[in-house]
This record gives C-alpha cells, structure tokens and sequence, in this order.
C-alpha cells in the first residue's frame, strides 16, 4: 500500500461533496412535507417521534459496515434536528441551567438546532409549555438510586400537558477545577442527589475536604471558575461549557445510574410522516 493518502483524501472531499447535495436535497423534501403537514392539521406537531424511530431503525438494520451502526443514531438526530427547524422555529424548555442532566438530555432527544430555554423549576418548565412559549418541556421523572421524582408527578395533577415521549439519559458525575489538580481542591460543590451518587467515593478520597450542597451541577461548575479553590461533581458537558479540567471521571458509586425523563407536550405525538 502506498504512503501517500492523498488520492484517498481527493476521493473524500468528493464523496463529502455529494453528501452535502443529498443533504440539501433532502432538505427540500423536509420543506415541502412541512407545508403537506400544516395544511392537514396547522396545531399537529411538526416533530413526529415515530418517525424518527422507524428511520434510524431502518438505517440501523441497512448498514453493512464499515461505519458503526451505534454512531447512526447520533449523526441522524443532528440531520433530523436542522430538518426539523426548516419545517419552523422550536423551543424546548427544560429544568436549567446550561449543563445539568436535563439539559443533555434535552440534546439526546432534540439535537442542537432547537432553542433551549433554561428555566428555574420543574413548575417552571410545565408552564412554558402550557402558555404555549415552548414547543416541548423535559423534567426528570425518575432515577435508578433516588427513585421517583415526586415533584414532577405532583404537577401533573392540575396540568392538561400529555407525556410525548421519554429519554434515559446515562447520569456520569465528574469531578472538575479550574486547575485540574486534586491537590488544589479545598472545596467540593454540587447538586444533593449527585453528591448523595458519589459519597462512598468522596469519604474514599476527600475524606477532609467540605462538602457544600448548591442548586445544581451546572452551578457547582459556575463556582469552580469564580473560586480556583472549589472542585465540582457535575456533568462532562459542564466542564466543556465552563472550561473546566475533569480531575477524575465517573466517581459515581452505582456505575448503572439512569434518569428517565419526559417529554411534555400540548399535542400528542402526529401519526402523520415527516422527513
């Protein structure tokens, strides 16, 4: 085999090409379903979760190889998130802020064209729905060590919004700094439930250091780069939005630790096919 990649890279660029022309190709066919869709029922939703499915499985189940089946999924959610904002602008409400598990899984389900809007409390994210500022709303529902999450069943005794569908979203806690450097660490800041995850792990390590409870993961992360000092236990998204360093990664005690999360919405989930 020869050493120069060059021809190989020629052929790339070509074949990258024409994936781009399919994509806008495709792109047209989105736009015209969107209109086929709004003339038949202007109030269904332009997202259509079973047809989403039955894509990725087809495409799954297609696939020879070489490209990994398990990498299908993420690249059509993208090719499926910028198709749907084609079809028309959408906000997906989700308990903030930037970072936290909801937020990542708001991103699992939605991809990253939408607007998401990051809101203060689970009451919060049900009436963005409800007044109609939002398309779609997640919340937590449930997790594999603290259970159900009982404010969000509490909402849905007074609250017309029907559940769309639903996310597991894996929950991997890391530890973060400024600095990276565990010596440095004199303060270690997080959500209850992620340090309650985590506390075999920390009696282990930080067995002197504070622990202090704040709002959220995603403001454990904030503080760290306020106060060099203070270590976080928050997502690996937090770290790559707040630029943090990740001093030890999944120190979680149950490595099988799962949210499951809702979606709300004011529709029910169309029959009709998209994209």
């Amino acid at each position: 085999m020869s050493g120069d990649f060059s021809e190989y890279r020629e052929k790339i660029d070509r074949i990258d090409d024409e994936i781009l022309r399919l994509l806008n190709e495709r792109s047209k066919s989105v736009i015209e379903i969107g209109k086929i869709k709004k003339l038949r029922d202007a109030d269904a939703n332009l997202h259509t979760q079973a047809r989403e499915a039955a894509i990725i499985a087809r495409l799954t189940q297609q696939n020879a190889g070489p490209f990994p089946s398990e990498a299908i999924r993420p690249v059509y959610r993208e090719i499926m998130s910028a198709s749907l904002s084609l079809e028309g602008p959408q906000k997906v409400a989700y308990l903030g802020p930037r970072a936290t598990f909801t937020h990542m899984a708001s991103m699992q389900k939605f991809g990253s064209a939408p607007q998401y809007v990051p809101v203060n409390s689970i009451k919060d994210v049900f009436s963005e729905v409800e007044r109609g500022r939002a398309n779609f709303g997640v919340v937590p529902i449930e997790n594999t060590t603290e259970g159900v999450v009982n404010h969000t069943l509490d909402m849905f005794i007074d609250s017309s919004l029907l559940i769309y569908g639903e996310v597991l979203q894996e929950v991997s806690h890391h530890l973060m700094s400024k600095s990276g450097v565990m010596d440095e660490v004199k303060h270690i800041h997080s959500h209850p439930h992620a340090i309650a995850q985590c506390r075999n792990w920390l009696e282990a390590n930080f067995p002197h250091v504070p622990v202090s409870e704040v709002a959220s993961t995603a403001r454990a992360a904030e503080q760290c780069v306020e106060h060099p000092s203070v270590a976080a236990i928050a997502s690996e998204l937090a770290a790559q939005m707040y630029g943090l360093k990740v001093i030890k990664a999944r120190i979680e005690d149950n490595i099988n630790n799962v949210t499951r999360f809702l979606i709300l919405s004011q529709k029910p989930s169309s029959s009709i096919k998209w994209r």
